[in-house]
């Protein structure tokens, strides 16, 4: 005996909402984001500004090197 008709339906439902809210978060994703209004530029917080600012890079990244021990 298979699965009732209330419950096939019930998982296509589920299965139906779940491709939708897929291709919108794939929509969102692949989209390019709208420009800002030049106001609302600013009246951005200043720590998401300084956020956006790049941090001076070197060969080991943001961790710091272990100094070789002489023993």
């Amino acid at each position: 005996m298979g699965p009732s008709e209330k419950s096939f339906n019930q998982v296509k439902n589920i299965l139906g909402k779940l491709d939708r809210s897929i291709d919108q978060i794939r929509t969102k994703r692949t989209t390019p984001p709208a420009p800002m209004h030049p106001s609302a530029e600013a009246t951005r917080p200043a720590q998401a500004v300084q956020a956006q600012t790049p941090r001076p890079t070197s060969a080991f990244g943001r961790a710091t090197p272990i100094p070789p021990t002489n023993g």
